[in-house]
């Protein structure tokens, strides 16, 4: 699928595949599904959704229904590969290459004109295990679930699961706000091998039990903690990649909730890691780990940066200033970048599930980030990912406009003391910094989207060896 041409002759690290040109307009997230495809969304004119195929390298404009909103992927009876699935006002429908097909014919609570582009958000999962890919789409009252049938005919199944409403009244207004469900995670929290829809909010975890004919209609509570308690969950993560959901739980130190968190103050995280038994999903009593972080810092990875087996603690910092307050205020109301100071500093792991007190290794760089979207290292140009086949976790981050730094996990470190450097023309955004196993060989390759002189957009894959 691939030329590999060296782009640093002298050490014979760092290759450069054949780059990809991409039709029409480019300018979503690059979605890579598996090892051979990928999707792209652009939004000119017209809205356009393009699948590429990452082993001949050819790219297809996909047909869209009228007025699009979103598109998700997953597998449709009868279709071989990773399909698209494009949601409406009116339902959803499989994007062909030549045509589209209506699966579901129902309302949406999204409308086109509340979205400024369209976009990939994920609405779709596998609900009753058998490898067909199913939807999830949130309402006020309930949610719906769309169970595909063999055949590739839906059957709905409605969740008894309310949003979260909210009345804001002032001297001159009343409005209503509805926060909507977290999308579900799927997990087998029963042990009958077919995986479970999970749930979180602040105070708790509840789940829907999954057949094989799809979710039942029974709310159950997992974990609940205290309304009166300062602890909340933050969100359900892999964190030590064995791809199973853990607990991250935040309890704040501070002495009143109402007030906003001085950026000084400190919090504890807790992780409960979840096992996979025979009777289901079990967590622990007490945390696996157990940390207290200030609250411009937050766990940014959890892996094995030094190969003794047992797992790091790499923890993301920012220095924020009054300034950078403002910044990231004026940023966050115009959706875009602010660039702040941070630090990652790696913990190495002890066997009793803790950390070291000292950071064995700190790399100190300038990240941009959109603060409208999420707080961890992805799409900002942090990716912690094994990029020299070594089964170490490495770090790639943005050191500069046209350059990216490779950090190798580090027997004695965590991280090595000096980053391969590559300086390249690299995307605007950081968010169109990738990476991906491109020929499934145990290291992961550098993918940029970039777009070019002649205003169009190409893909370029970067693989480096140690």
């Amino acid at each position: 699928m691939k030329k590999l041409l060296p782009l640093a002759l002298f050490s014979s690290l760092i290759y450069a595949y054949d780059p990809i040109d991409l039709q029409y307009n480019a300018d979503g997230k690059l979605i890579m599904l598996d090892k051979d495809t990928a999707f792209v969304a652009g939004n000119d004119e017209a809205a356009y959704l393009q699948k590429i195929d990452l082993k001949s390298k050819q790219t297809s404009l996909l047909a869209l229904p009228d007025k699009p909103i979103m598109y998700s992927l997953g597998k449709l009876a009868n279709h071989q590969g990773a399909q698209a699935f494009v949601l409406t006002e009116k339902g959803v429908f499989h994007a062909g290459l030549t045509e589209t097909q209506q699966l579901v014919n129902t309302s949406s609570l999204f409308t086109a004109d509340a979205f400024s582009y369209f976009k990939y958000q994920t609405f779709t999962l596998d609900v009753n295990g058998d490898g067909l890919t199913d939807f999830y789409l949130p309402g006020i009252e309930e949610q719906t679930v769309y169970v595909q049938q063999q055949n590739g005919k839906f059957a709905s199944t409605v969740l008894p699961l309310r949003a979260k409403t909210e009345a804001h009244v002032t001297e001159q207004h009343f409005t209503v706000s509805h926060t909507l469900p977290q999308f579900p995670t799927l997990a087998d929290i029963n042990g009958d091998g077919i995986d479970d829809l999970m749930f979180y909010e602040q105070k708790a975890v509840r789940y829907f039990l999954a057949t094989s004919q799809g979710p039942s209609k029974q709310l159950q509570t997992l974990v609940e903690i205290d309304s009166e308690s300062k602890q909340r969950i933050e969100k359900l993560r892999d964190f030590n990649n064995d791809g199973l959901p853990d607990i991250h739980i935040i309890e704040s130190l501070t002495d009143d909730t109402d007030k906003d968190n001085d950026l000084d103050s400190e919090s504890i995280h807790r992780i409960f890691f979840s096992q996979q038994t025979n009777n289901g999903l079990v967590f622990k009593d007490s945390p696996d780990l157990q940390l207290t972080l200030e609250e411009t810092s937050s766990i940014a990875h959890i892996g094995d940066f030094d190969g003794d087996g047992v797992n790091d603690l790499a923890v993301i910092s920012f220095d924020i200033g009054f300034m950078d307050i403002i910044s990231i205020a004026s940023a966050a109301m115009e959706n875009k970048e602010v660039t702040l100071d941070s630090a990652i500093s790696i913990f190495k792991g002890k066997k009793d599930k803790q950390f070291s007190k000292k950071a064995a290794s700190k790399k100190s760089f300038e990240i941009a980030m959109n603060m409208n979207e999420s707080s961890s290292g992805a799409g900002k140009g942090i990716i912690f990912k094994d990029f020299n086949g070594d089964g170490l976790t490495d770090l790639l981050i943005r050191a500069d406009t046209n350059e990216l730094k490779v950090y190798f996990g580090d027997e004695k470190r965590g991280l090595s003391r000096r980053a391969k450097r590559i300086k390249r023309s690299l995307p605007k955004s950081s968010s169109d910094i990738y990476s991906h196993d491109l020929n499934q060989d145990g290291k992961e390759e550098i993918v940029l989207k970039v777009k070019d002189k002649k205003e169009g957009f190409r893909l370029e894959a970067i693989q480096i060896s140690k």
